[in-house]
């Protein structure tokens, strides 16, 4: 009962504060308290694996995206090693591209690649495997290559499948930066 009127009374001053979350807190109260994580790579293929390590080691530079982090990141998952572990899944996300400025397809045509990438990053709680947080977010611009198409529609020919990877993973960890400061703000 105390739990939940926590939340309540937590969930009602982001409502205040008219900052939309990007991410679902589920467990307010424990992510506050979270000071170190991991992230766990182990069911990642080799590709994604090497990818999400080069982003740490370049996002952790000064002035880099984990720097405003105020969470210690630790080197691995270690049992007790860190208070919360980050896990990460790339999924492909089917996509309807008619809309404005997309050219109509006509009966049969397909896209050559009909999908989008999109990162989808939990935060468990490292003891009791509990969700603390989720947010699902994708590339914000298409990483084209010189081979762009007419139609400026993602095909397989001008889609920098690394770098589409790479901005998703960025725009995943930002939500989760943001929304735990947001939280701490909150808290004060």
């Amino acid at each position: 009962m105390k739990a939940g009127l926590l939340f309540f009374a937590i969930s009602s001053l982001f409502a205040v504060s008219g900052k939309a979350l990007a991410g679902q807190i589920v467990d307010p109260p424990a992510l506050a308290h979270v000071r170190s994580y991991c992230v766990d790579t182990q069911d990642l293929s080799g590709f994604d694996r090497n990818l999400v390590k080069d982003f740490l080691k370049a996002q952790g530079k000064r002035k880099h995206l984990l720097t405003k982090f105020r969470w210690k990141l630790v080197p691995d998952c270690r049992e007790g090693a860190s208070d919360a572990v980050v896990k990460l899944e790339f999924v492909r996300v089917w996509m309807n591209r008619a809309g404005i400025g997309s050219p109509i397809l006509t009966p049969g045509q397909n896209l050559e690649r009909p999908y989008d990438i999109e990162v989808k990053l939990k935060v468990v709680d490292a003891r009791s495997k509990e969700t603390l947080y989720r947010v699902q977010a994708g590339a914000v611009e298409y990483a084209e290559g010189p081979g762009d198409s007419a139609s400026h529609l993602p095909t397989s020919d001008n889609t920098n499948p690394v770098l589409e990877r790479q901005d998703a993973l960025y725009h995943a960890f930002w939500s989760l930066v943001d929304d735990v400061r947001h939280l701490r703000q909150t808290q004060k």
